[in-house]
């Protein structure tokens, strides 16, 4: 039976100009799950990678480690939503660096404080009635479209890397679990960097095997952000 892995990308740079770089950290993270998933006896998988920077670097730093070749074929579907639309909607004070320094130095838990104002952003998203670049149903359908093109692609024994950030993998689960809108943000909320979510494939049809799976990770490599 295929077997579909959604790998979320290894940690981001925290602070700096590009997000959407590694840190060194995901670097790490990265090469440790490759070698973790040598044990997997992938055989020769499709490896498929979202547009992003931190999705090609995570693809490279792991397929380096997987000892196979560092190429993939690049899908836009499997892109995470634009956060930074999202914030500039809810709360476009954040979008100033000095405010939201101050405004984060001012939290007695910054990064609690800053994850519940972006969770009510996201929310507001999921409602809809606003001006933003995608919609909310949008994403889902894109990442949706993206995941049944490669399921139906795969044949008996086939296997496939998927190099994906956190909100799409939650569309996953979300449609595969029949949950409400809400699910997006909780699992969100606890998928580890570099885990790997497995879907089985039957027939076009998929199946969720196991989720959020990080073993590979233990001491200061297990990260969230």
């Amino acid at each position: 039976m295929p077997v579909i892995y959604l790998i979320r990308h290894g940690q981001a740079s925290f602070g700096a100009e590009n997000y959407d770089a590694l840190s060194e950290h995901g670097w790490e993270q990265s090469r440790v799950l490759g070698r973790h998933l040598r044990e997997q006896n992938l055989g020769a998988p499709r490896v498929l990678c979202g547009a992003m920077q931190r999705h090609r670097e995570t693809a490279e730093a792991a397929l380096g480690a997987l000892n196979l070749p560092v190429e993939w074929h690049t899908d836009g579907g499997f892109n995470e939503y634009d956060h930074q639309s999202l914030m500039r909607v809810h709360w476009p004070e954040s979008q100033d660096r000095e405010v939201l320094t101050r405004w984060m130095s001012e939290q007695p838990q910054p990064r609690r404080a800053f994850q519940a104002r972006f969770e009510e952003a996201l929310r507001r998203w999921q409602r809809g009635g606003d001006d933003y670049p995608e919609t909310w149903p949008a994403f889902r359908e894109r990442v949706l479209a993206s995941l049944y093109s490669l399921a139906n692609g795969l044949e008996r024994g086939d296997s496939a890397l998927v190099f994906t950030s956190g909100g799409a993998i939650s569309v996953a689960i979300q449609h595969l679990l029949e949950l409400d809108d809400e699910a997006l943000i909780t699992f969100n909320r606890g998928l580890v960097n570099t885990s790997v979510t497995r879907l089985l494939v039957n027939t076009g049809r998929l199946r969720l095997a196991t989720l959020n799976e990080h073993l590979h990770l233990s001491g200061d490599l297990l990260t969230y952000r």
